[in-house]
């Protein structure tokens, strides 16, 4: 059995392969350090294979200097596409290690069994929820189909931008993040801070009871009520997060 891999393509493959193992490497749930290296090499193999038939029909490299230079831009436009995606998603993460913070819970670390890294009690556990959401949801459909969009929205060359447009970019980007992290951790936040003011009222109408001894315990009750009051709404976040990701890389197209 013959394979006739026209010269355009094999170029294009490889160009689409550097620019999908950036994006794997750097977008989650892809780049858990729980999936093994050579998954991750097989899925982005998969992925240049699709994405090579849009690729090859821009004007590709004809010369080794030229080539060289298309590894570095699609490496850099992989990781920035991989960036972006992981600046909206673990928003959820970082909303889950807010709610540590405010609940007191921020001080006993674990070992992330998916970022193998460590994490708080509630951060580790969005991240959980998350990676398992962005399946069953079918949100990790979408960023596949959005990653491979990306090859017509940007191929071999760059659309006409400004350094100025793209900082305004970068700006939102992370406001967005921390945003949608506070307004994930908010109404939590805002239980845990009326606990707070209550045992405070406490202490000063009745300065015989030691609030000291069920402080602790009823704010941890109030946070695990709250958390599982709080998950029936994240999957819609998560979903919201994806598409949001998905808009600012990929636009119209």
């Amino acid at each position: 059995m013959r394979f006739n891999l026209s010269p355009a393509f094999a170029v294009a493959l490889v160009l689409a392969f550097v620019r999908s193992i950036a994006w794997v490497t750097i977008c989650p749930p892809f780049s858990n350090a729980s999936v093994p290296k050579m998954a991750k090499i097989g899925f982005a193999g998969v992925l240049a294979f699709f994405a090579a038939s849009t690729l090859q029909h821009d004007p590709l490299p004809q010369s080794d200097a030229q080539v060289l230079v298309q590894i570095v831009i699609q490496a850099f436009v992989g990781i920035v596409l991989g960036y972006v995606v992981s600046l909206f998603v673990t928003t959820v993460v970082s909303a889950g290690k807010l709610i540590d913070l405010f609940s007191g819970l921020n001080l006993p670390q674990a070992i992330d069994p998916l970022s193998l890294l460590q994490a708080s009690i509630f951060g580790q556990f969005y991240n959980l929820v998350l990676t398992a959401l962005l399946f069953t949801s079918g949100a990790v459909i979408v960023i596949v189909e959005g990653f491979v969009t990306s090859f017509r929205a940007v191929g071999t060359s760059f659309p006409p931008t400004t350094m100025g447009s793209l900082a305004q970019v970068v700006t939102s980007d992370v406001v967005t993040f921390f945003a949608a992290a506070a307004e994930i951790a908010a109404p939590l936040i805002a239980v845990l801070f009326c606990t707070q003011i209550a045992l405070a009222l406490l202490s000063k109408a009745a300065p015989q009871v030691n609030v000291f001894i069920f402080g602790m315990p009823l704010q941890i009750l109030m946070t695990l009520i709250g958390v599982s009051v709080a998950l029936m709404a994240l999957p819609n976040d998560v979903i919201n997060l994806v598409g949001r990701a998905m808009t600012q890389l990929v636009g119209g197209h």
